[in-house]
């Protein structure tokens, strides 16, 4: 079969399933057990469980050549979710645990929406990104919303509680609660992972700071505005597709 010969035979099965059950099992289980054990607010028990499943896709799938990337990609995306799915369906506490951590108590009591809503949103948008756009654009979003989304939660947790302000959803309705921390976290992050992903491949120079710190500030305001659930699908798409246009103008 052409389909088989051309996609499923350049999957890297064997990567895939250490990356599934090492992004879910004990990952998942960790984040809940940290949570229980140290009495964790649950933003900061999904943030690592977010960190920790995007992080390890560094080593085992992130770098693999382009043409075992997408169709591995794919599959280990469709992994994750359907034992996310199992587990956040479960009665059984064990299966239960591994995705426990990552709902949110201000999510309920839509929590388990508000969980899976923007990891199938993402995954999409990345499957897109990868088929449409240069694969070192969305490797860097990809690592953007893996860091700088990811660190924005808990640094405005810890240092945001009098620096908050609030943003209309135009898509839920309501208002959705930001920090000055928070914020400044995406926006110092977004603009080191740019820098450190695109100087692989560009000299260092001005205009490659100047590329770092647009691409920055289009993401903060991305993260800052997005309707609840969107932002990773929003980051991954709109940082993969501005990461051309600035490299074009300034470098």
């Amino acid at each position: 079969m052409p389909f088989q010969d051309d996609f499923l035979g350049r999957v890297e099965w064997a990567r895939v399933g250490i990356y599934v059950f090492l992004a879910t099992v004990v990952l998942g289980t960790c984040a809940t057990w940290l949570r229980d054990r140290f009495h964790w607010e649950d933003g900061y028990s999904r943030k690592l469980n977010h960190v920790g499943v995007m992080l390890l896709s560094a080593p085992i799938l992130a770098f693999l050549p382009k043409e075992r990337l997408y169709p591995s990609v794919v599959f280990a995306a469709l992994g994750v979710t359907l034992v996310y799915a199992i587990a956040a369906l479960s009665t059984r506490p064990w299966l239960h645990n591994i995705v426990a951590g990552s709902l949110r108590k201000r999510d309920a009591p839509n929590s388990r929406f508000f969980f899976f809503f923007p990891l199938i949103t993402y995954d999409i948008a990345l499957v897109v990104a990868g088929l449409l756009l240069p694969v070192e654009m969305v490797r860097t979003a990809f690592f953007t919303v893996a860091l700088a989304d990811g660190f924005a939660e808990p640094v405005g947790l810890y240092l945001g509680r009098n620096n908050q302000f609030h943003v209309p959803d135009f898509i839920w309705g309501g208002r959705n609660r930001k920090s000055i921390a928070g914020c400044s976290a995406v926006l110092f992050v977004a603009m080191l992972v740019a820098q450190y992903a695109l100087s692989q491949h560009y000299p260092l120079v001005i205009g490659l700071f100047a590329v770092s710190l647009g691409y920055a500030v289009v993401i903060t305001a991305i993260e800052a505005f997005a309707p609840r659930g969107f932002d990773n699908m929003l980051l991954v798409l709109s940082g993969s597709a501005v990461l051309p246009t600035l490299t074009r103008l300034f470098l």
